[in-house]
């Protein structure tokens, strides 16, 4: 479920684009710094979108310094900012729930290593964060019951990650908390329904559960998926227009408005060059 937050660049400004990698560098030494070496490899954007979002609301101070990055072997900017924090455990809670379900539908190898490694990490963080935690593990639960005998409604299971994204991805409750509520339930439900889509003809071939699955060779099927996707977004960003936002909403709007639709627009790109779209 990870990945779908990421910015359209050549739609920033050159100040934005610097501001995102400075806190997408910022989010990867968050990790190491609060869980070691190991977990940069779980970086993901939704969190670097989370960062930036909880940043704009609070505005709180940020400073911006030059280091050595061991990945890229370059120096870059990173962003020194308590927003980092909150991402970080966001981010190694929901990957390490990503990896119990690869170990336990695939047996794959690499998901039980990152399980073992990431055990402890976990264990720390959902001390923490008991609601969060609570509720990734209540929609794992969920989502998987759903997908082997699912229902009438095609849009349950991505309910289901509407309600673990927005108790994921909101920290506390504030004055802000009835914006941010219904908007990352939107959001939640957009990632579950976009991924939906790119998996679609995988998931048909595999006999896997999909949402679409019942639509995929319907005429004007991509279309109406769009539609159906363009809904949900609309109400996740009517919510987000709400916020009294001043920093970073220029990127956030990037995001939200046009770096959503990449992996959707890819899927279609690449299914109208093989015939397949409807």
């Amino acid at each position: 479920m990870f990945g779908y937050l990421t910015p359209y660049k050549e739609g920033l400004s050159e100040k934005d684009r610097e501001t995102y990698q400075a806190y997408y560098c910022g989010l990867c030494r968050e990790l190491k710094h609060r869980f070691g070496m190991k977990s940069q490899l779980i970086l993901a954007y939704d969190l670097v979108f989370l960062a930036l979002l909880r940043n704009g609301l609070y505005e709180e101070d940020t400073a911006r310094e030059k280091g050595f990055c061991f990945w890229k072997h370059t120096q870059v900017f990173r962003e020194s900012d308590p927003c980092l924090a909150y991402a970080a455990d966001m981010n190694l809670l929901l990957s390490y729930n990503n990896y119990i379900d690869q170990a336990h539908d695939s047996a794959s190898k690499k998901a039980q290593t990152a399980v073992k490694l990431l055990k402890k990490d976990y264990e720390a963080v959902s001390a923490r964060y008991p609601r969060q935690k609570e509720a990734v593990e209540t929609y794992m639960k969920k989502l998987s019951a759903w997908e082997k005998d699912p229902g009438d409604n095609p849009d349950e299971a991505a309910n289901y990650t509407g309600e673990m994204l927005r108790e994921v991805f909101l920290e506390r409750e504030d004055e802000y908390a009835s914006y941010l509520r219904p908007m990352f339930y939107y959001l939640g439900k957009y990632i579950y329904l976009c991924d939906a889509y790119t998996d679609v003809f995988d998931d048909l071939a595999s006999g896997s559960y999909n949402p679409y699955a019942a639509l995929a060779d319907t005429e004007g099927f991509d279309d109406l998926v769009q539609r159906h996707l363009e809904s949900v977004m609309g109400e996740c960003c009517r919510y987000f227009e709400m916020l009294p936002l001043f920093r970073h909403r220029d990127i956030l709007r990037n995001i939200l408005y046009a770096g959503v639709w990449i992996a959707y627009s890819g899927s279609r790109n690449q299914r109208t060059k093989e015939g397949k779209e409807s």
